[in-house]
């Protein structure tokens, strides 16, 4: 699901319309713009353009309050100087807010991240995107506090703080193809740094939930009433069925990768080229597992597209050479993580932390159900890579 930033405004949004109408009309050219209106609605979790616009309407007059003290914390936890201007809000994430901190000595943008996200796992990320920059992909350049850390607890949340650069939007779904060119360029050009990686694969993307857990998820989600309920029940043997496609592991295939580059964490920079701006979730995978991860987010939904598929592989090979030949095991790390994804944001939705988690929860959990994940899509996006 796409997230508005805390700011936006109705120009900006018609500009992602008219963005999102001409990748609609790649493949259907007598697409209107009232339909892709409707359908950049419907990637931000709401009914329709009108319930947008007035959603970001009501955003931009009731701005969230930056916590006490929090802009000079942060500043004197990563020594960014004299906090010049009250911080503002960018947006929320399913990680938490980001602000805006202007400084004597610049802008900066601070990021919450998960408490997992620890100094350690921040440097893996970091070697990553380093040497990711180093051949010639844009990622924001990370800041570390005086004591060398880039990961700081402030106010009793994990931090972590970036040089401001200005950025576009996510791109748009379905993906255009010229950002699926260029996309798959990106994940050629990781794999081929090939950097090795020792440490076993995230659990996350590995372990799945029982029957029990998601049976026990259904009877919470009709006892709180939710109005997705009778649809996570109906969905169930479809998510269940993924579970079916089991991962072919070889180590030594394994290298240190992205493990979580999705739309949601890409953005158009300066003339078009894509920022990679989430590198913390970076760990061990295989290039086939994390090509199969990488298409079922930038090119499954809304609806399986030959010539975007077409255009992703061709941008992998190329930066890498070569397109290693893919099975349906190459999609099992996709099904776990889209598993565990849905899974903890129905919790998130039954249990909110806060209002705005309760918000984002809910849409997505709609959002999650009503394009689900299934072994057939799956089935038919490799037909699709094979023809």
């Amino acid at each position: 699901m796409r997230f508005l930033p805390d700011k936006p405004s109705v120009g900006f949004l018609r500009k992602e319309a008219k963005d999102l109408l001409a990748a609609l009309r790649e493949s259907s050219p007598d697409t209107s713009l009232a339909v892709a209106q409707q359908a950049l609605a419907s990637q931000y979790g709401m009914r329709d353009w009108a319930e947008l616009k007035s959603e970001a309407e009501r955003r931009a007059a009731e701005l969230p309050v930056v916590p006490h003290g929090l802009a000079d914390a942060l500043a004197a936890a990563f020594g960014l100087g004299e906090v010049a201007n009250a911080a503002t809000p960018v947006s929320f994430t399913p990680m938490g807010r980001c602000w805006s901190i202007t400084t004597d000595r610049g802008r900066w943008l601070a990021v919450t991240v998960y408490p997992w996200i620890t100094d350690a796992q921040a440097e893996v990320g970091t070697r990553l995107r380093d040497a990711a920059v180093a051949a010639g992909i844009a990622a924001p350049t990370p800041v570390r506090s005086p004591e060398g850390r880039l990961i700081e607890n402030v106010q009793g949340q994990n931090w972590r703080i970036h040089e401001w650069i200005e950025v576009g939007p996510s791109p748009v779904r379905p993906t255009p193809v010229a950002v699926a060119r260029r996309i798959g360029s990106v994940f050629g050009t990781l794999h081929s740094l090939a950097i090795p990686s020792e440490a076993p694969i995230n659990p996350y993307l590995t372990s799945r939930r029982s029957d029990a857990e998601w049976e026990a998820l259904v009877d919470r989600a009709r006892a709180a009433q939710k109005p997705w309920a009778e649809q996570l029940a109906r969905t169930l043997p479809a998510l269940l069925d993924l579970r079916t496609i089991e991962a072919d592991v070889d180590g030594d295939e394994v290298i240190l990768c992205n493990c979580n580059l999705i739309p949601e964490h890409v953005r158009i920079g300066h003339n078009d080229a894509l920022v990679v701006t989430e590198w913390d979730f970076a760990g061990s995978l295989t290039p086939r597992l994390e090509l199969g991860y990488a298409l079922a987010h930038w090119t499954l939904r809304p609806s399986i597209n030959g010539t975007t598929v077409t255009a992703f592989r061709e941008g992998y090979v190329d930066a890498a050479g070569r397109w290693p030949e893919l099975e349906l095991a190459s999609f099992a790390v996709a099904a776990t993580g889209w598993l565990n994804w849905t899974y903890n944001t129905i919790c998130e939705a039954l249990n909110p932390a806060d209002p705005d988690q309760a918000a984002l929860a809910d849409r997505g959990t709609a959002d999650l159900l009503n394009q689900p994940m299934t072994r057939s899509a799956l089935q038919h996006l490799l037909t699709v890579l094979d023809s």
